[in-house]
């Protein structure tokens, strides 16, 4: 009789212990997902459904104008109607990618600006010595992303008539307002050629590019971009004035800064002495020449 006591509470007790160990394992395994990172899509994108709202405003008479919209992505060509001469588009990729100068796991947010009308003004009545300021609001990514410093730019492209005008060359079309003094992109510009290094760096004179990441939630962007309207003289043009109307505005301009993933590494871009002018014959190959003298 004992030992059949003593048999059973062995058994009760080993009970216990299968019972207690099925337990354990399975929050164990619950912890070990928990601790684990997030999965995140291999490719940076935006999100599509998400658009993303645009501000654009100068001086004029002392008191600052602005026209804004929300807008979809779009291709890099055209745009919607904003105010006065000016469409806009939001896209990603631009010059940095297109040129190999981007980062392998980065994305280019990019903001057109393109002339409505060819012959009018761009910045209708600008007071001179102002600045143009350009904000996208509410730029969604698919994970979370930080600036990648250094790579915003203004990539502007000019008409061949008016280059024709000024004996310039048809290759001189398209200069580069860059925010980092040593960026070279890969050496495919040239200072004082066609680029400006330093042009965005938010120094005294200069215009600048200030892009954010929400704290709170770092898939959620703002770029924020500030250029003095004698910047936008071709830097080759005979004429060295910077007042408006005294020389030739581009037709179309973007604006662009490179995003990464949030434990990704930003390059080492280290300057290199170009060979030759090479971008000067067309960077920009989705905004097609067709933009030239035209509404597109």
């Amino acid at each position: 009789m004992m030992k059949n006591i003593i048999t059973l509470l062995v058994w009760g007790l080993i009970g216990a212990i299968a019972t207690q160990t099925v337990a354990v394992e399975p929050e164990s395994d619950l912890a070990q997902e928990l601790e684990a990172p997030p999965k995140r899509p291999s490719l940076l994108l935006v999100e599509q459904n998400q658009h993303p709202s645009v501000d654009i405003s100068w001086v004029v008479g002392g008191e600052r104008q602005s026209y804004s919209a929300m807008l979809p992505y779009t291709a890099p060509t055209g745009g919607d109607p904003l105010g006065h001469n000016v469409k806009a588009y939001v896209t990603l990729g631009g010059t940095r990618i297109e040129t190999g100068a981007g980062h392998p796991k980065g994305a280019v947010i990019r903001l057109g600006i393109t002339k409505i009308e060819g012959a009018r003004a761009f910045f209708s009545k600008i007071d001179p010595g102002t600045d143009i300021e350009f904000t996208i609001h509410d730029v969604r990514m698919n994970q979370p992303v930080k600036y990648h410093e250094g790579t915003g730019m203004m990539h502007l492209k000019y008409s061949l008539g008016d280059l024709k005008a000024c004996a310039l060359p048809g290759t001189a079309r398209n200069q580069y307002l860059l925010s980092d003094p040593q960026d070279t992109l890969g050496g495919r510009v040239i200072a004082g050629l066609n680029a400006t290094p330093g042009a965005l760096d938010g120094h005294e004179g200069n215009g600048s590019i200030i892009v954010k990441v929400d704290k709170d939630d770092p898939e959620l962007v703002t770029m924020r971009v500030r250029v003095p309207y004698g910047l936008l003289r071709h830097l080759q043009d005979p004429w060295k004035s910077t007042l408006p109307g005294t020389f030739f505005e581009p037709i179309h301009l973007h604006a662009e800064a490179e995003l990464i993933p949030v434990d990704i590494e930003p390059l080492d871009r280290e300057p290199i002495v170009p060979e030759s002018n090479e971008s000067s014959k067309s960077s920009d190959t989705t905004e097609e020449s067709a933009q030239d003298e035209i509404n597109d």
